[in-house]
């Protein structure tokens, strides 16, 4: 009888093993866009609001990656493009072109895309190393890489592309 209880609470701890193992299993909710031909992935928290390119104004001698300036409900935001940041041949603005708004950095900032593609949820465990291919710039830049099936996204560490040097000196005035 002993045996039985014994094998009982066995299952029974089993099953505890097989129900914490599920809780350890943490995702990130991911939003993905398109610069060039390359995709890249922010933590969706990261973003307060993704919206359509609209009136860009220029800004006389600023820096090349500030696109401009834009107006979002009476806030000036400056709009600031990744292109230049990640070395990736900048496409013609399109309708399929947004704008993420950030306060990642403390301030918001607008950063252009080409396209934005999805929301996506994805597993912490599949977030791998920079891969050794990337310069070493953009490998700063990024938290690592996630391959979902045969697309790689490079997943960014947004406080610390908007905290590079040309930005912080930008802001210094």
């Amino acid at each position: 009888m002993t045996d039985n209880q014994n094998k009982i609470i066995l299952e029974i701890d089993e099953q505890e093993s097989i129900n914490e193992a599920k809780e350890q299993i943490r995702f990130i909710r991911v939003l993905v866009f398109s610069l060039g031909k390359e995709s890249y992935c922010l933590e969706i928290k990261q973003a307060k609001e993704v919206v359509n390119l609209s009136q860009v104004t220029r800004v006389p001698n600023a820096p090349e990656f500030v696109a401009g300036i834009i107006n979002l409900r009476g806030e000036i935001i400056a709009l600031l493009d990744l292109h230049y940041f990640f070395g990736v041949e900048q496409k013609e603005k399109t309708q399929d072109s947004k704008v993420i708004i950030t306060d990642a950095a403390g301030f918001n900032v607008g950063l252009l895309v080409d396209e934005i593609d999805d929301a996506l949820d994805i597993e912490e465990s599949l977030i791998q190393p920079p891969l050794a291919t990337l310069n070493d710039k953009l490998a700063s830049y990024t938290k690592g890489n996630i391959q979902i099936e045969k697309r790689i996204l490079i997943f960014l560490d947004l406080a610390t592309v908007l905290n590079n040097p040309e930005i912080s000196n930008l802001r210094k005035g």
